[in-house]
Parts: structure tokens; sequence; C-alpha cells
């Protein structure tokens, strides 16, 4: 499908993506006829199901909930391929597509490197066009444990989170990856233990073409704490630590692209994943400093087909706002998001439109307040008591109530 309205380019190492849009690895990258509709839909590439070599010893059915309320998506249980399944999902994805570029998305669970780099070889020959090293799985047992120190200056921490927050594991792992392989590589980095930035650059000077975010956390889903025993998964019989990922997630997601960027600097690629749900989040991901945007969980709710509707608007967006390319939109936000001693606060107070007013009583229980009283026919605010928060504008069902700058 050589359809202009798919056409962005972007770039990892040496292989092109018509444009910025990659199906994230997940339950939507596992089976060829998703790929193939992937590709149809117009996206760039797909990063296949993780693979694990050898095979996960956890490895069940998979458990869903996609919470509306929350627009959260959590999971426990879930399914993985092996290796054999995964180097044939390539070689069955390179035969039948032929604009997607294929994904490989692996992890090798044991703490030598020699099965990184059989599995580097592996996919390689398969005819996967880019490898992604899964450095970062946290939400089966096994991936979230310590890192042996005492092995740190030979060999790898054991996999999953744990590797992903060493950067003596990422390093090792990618410097043998790179010895038997000249496809670019994607370090795919968690954000469990707060330096997602420090590791990503240890792995770009360790030969990654590419690093990319996670667009989930491991944490408790919600408990119904009258029959808090009872799992809010169908077909389960135990609670466990979730998976959680969706809108929810993007201000940390944005926080994990902006902190990589503004460490690693302007010339490497970052492919940012996490709450991605409409054209403004893939933006808002680019302005923190996202070169290609990763999805997933909205592809399990929504499809493949939205991505039509994206690149109209993307494309429309750029246009309205003067920029030539998506290369411009991309790091807008490094240079404005300031820390706390560098902002600028000036004094205000809250308004209220009697006309507006439904003397609902909303802005008068808010709990840190003191300015605002009932009157009888609207709310009012005392200028010389508000402090200017905004806390009743945010609450307000009618709109009417606005913020004015004290001169």
């Amino acid at each position: 499908m050589n359809d202009e309205r798919f056409h962005l380019p972007v770039r990892i190492g040496d292989v092109e993506l018509k444009n910025p849009f990659v199906v994230a690895s997940g339950p939507t990258t596992k089976r060829i006829e998703q790929l193939e509709l992937a590709e149809r839909c117009g996206w760039a590439a797909a990063s296949l199901k993780h693979t694990f070599n050898p095979a996960p010893y956890i490895n069940y059915q998979p458990r869903y909930r996609w919470l509306k309320k929350e627009k959260l998506h959590t999971f426990t249980a879930e399914y993985r391929l092996d290796m054999e399944s995964g180097l044939r999902l390539v070689e069955a994805a390179r035969k039948t597509c032929k604009e997607l570029v294929i994904i490989a998305n692996y992890s090798y669970v044991h703490s030598d490197l020699e099965g990184w780099q059989d599995a580097a070889r592996r996919f390689d020959a398969a005819g996967a066009q880019i490898l992604e090293l899964n450095f970062c799985c946290p939400n089966m047992s096994f991936n979230v444990n310590v890192s042996d120190h005492s092995t740190r200056a030979s060999r790898p921490s054991s996999g999953g989170a744990a590797m992903g927050q060493d950067e003596n594991s990422v390093r090792l792992v990618l410097e043998k990856t790179r010895e038997v392989t000249d496809l670019p590589l994607i370090a795919k980095i968690t954000p469990e233990g707060g330096r997602i930035a420090e590791v990503s650059r240890v792995a770009f000077e360790s030969g990654a073409s590419a690093v990319c975010s996670v667009a989930n956390r491991l944490g408790i889903p919600p408990i119904d704490v009258r029959n808090y025993r009872k799992s809010i998964y169908n077909l389960q019989g135990q609670n466990t630590m979730g998976c959680l990922s969706g809108p929810w997630i993007k201000p940390l997601a944005l926080r994990d692209v902006f902190e990589i960027r503004r460490l690693v600097g302007p010339a490497r690629h970052i492919n940012g994943t996490g709450g991605v749900a409409s054209m403004e989040d893939a933006v808002e991901m680019m302005m923190c400093g996202a070169d290609s945007i990763g999805v997933c969980t909205h592809t399990m709710i929504a499809g493949f087909d939205f991505l039509d509707g994206w690149m109209r608007a993307l494309k429309n967006y750029l246009t309205e706002m003067g920029f030539q390319s998506i290369r411009e939109v991309r790091d807008l936000l490094l240079g404005e998001i300031k820390s706390a001693a560098d902002l600028t606060v000036w004094p205000g107070h809250a308004r209220v439109d009697p006309d507006r007013c439904s003397l609902c009583g909303l802005c008068a229980d808010i709990g840190h307040c003191n300015a605002v009283a009932l009157a009888d026919d609207a709310a009012v605010i005392d200028p010389g008591l508000c402090d200017g928060c905004s806390t009743c504008i945010d609450i307000c069902p009618e709109k009417a109530i606005s913020m004015i700058e004290r001169m």
C-alpha cells in the first residue's frame, strides 16, 4: 500500500519507517493475521509479541480487564511466544507483509550472554528488520527480582525489569549482540526504579540504534473492599499484581521520554509509548522528545483502522501550525518545562459569573479554601482570601468561575 496518506517517514538506524506509528509489542502482534491487518491499515512497523528464550516457566492464557471509568487496562496472566514460535512468526510476516517493518521483541532469561547472541543471529536469519531487546517486562514475578551485584562486572542480571535497571547488564547484552548482527537494535528500557534516562544513555553508548520507553507499570488493580479476596479478573482465582496501562499512564510516559531526550541529546532515536490514544497524544510525545510512537493498549481496545484518521489529523495539524515535518515538532517542550525554582507565579483570584452560577455549593465545600461563600443569588469569592489555586474552576459544573490576574 504505497499510500501518501500514511507517508511521514522516520528512520531507525538504516531502516526507514513510512510514518512514526508502530504497533507496540503485545497481544495485537502475536498472529500473522494481525500483522497483515496492521499493514492494510497503514501502520509503519510492528514489534512482535514478546518472545522468551527459553520459554518462560510462567505462561498462562491471558486475563485482562479494561476499566473504562479509570481509563486503565490491567492484566496478570499472559501468554508469550517461545523462540520457535517467534521465529516462525517473523518468517511468515516477511513473506506476506511487504511494507510493514517487522521488529522482533525478545528476552533471554539466563545470566550468560551467549543466549542473547544466539537469539539475535536466529531472528536476523529469519528476516527481522529490527531487533528489540526487551529489558523491561515487569509483570511476571521472575522478572521483578534484584540484580546480583556480586557478578555485575562479567554477566548481566537474569532478565526483565531487574536487568533494565542495571546499566552494566544492558551494556553487556548490547555489546555482545552488536558483535553478531548489523540490524538496528532497540533497547526497551523499564521505568521501574526511576533510572530510565541513565540506562538509555548507556544503551546508546553500547550500540543501540534507538530506545523504547514502556507503556505500563506494575501495580495493584482496584479491589472490592467488601469482597477483597475475589480477583477482579474473570476466570482467575487469586489477587495478584497487574501490568497497568492505558491513558492514565500518559503523564508518566511523557516524563520518561522527556528525561531520556534531555539526557541523550538530539541525535538519538526514541520510540515513545504509554497512554497514546489520539493524534494529540502522539504530538505530545513528539514534543517531549519522541521520534516514533508505539501504541499497544489502544489497538487492543479499538483495533487498527483508527490510524487513517490520526494521519489525516496529524497532517492537518502540521499545516495549521506551519510545520514542514514532524521533526520540527519534536523536542518543542524541552525548553518549556521548567523546574519549580524557575516558575513565574503572579497574583490573582477567582471570580463568579452570577448569571451562570446554579448555587450547587461545590465550590463552597472545597476543603483547603475559605474564600467562597454562598449568597442569595450566586456564590461569591473574597479576593483577599483567594489564593488563585483554581480548584473551584475545575469542579464547577456550570463553568461559572474564571481566574483574573490581580493588577
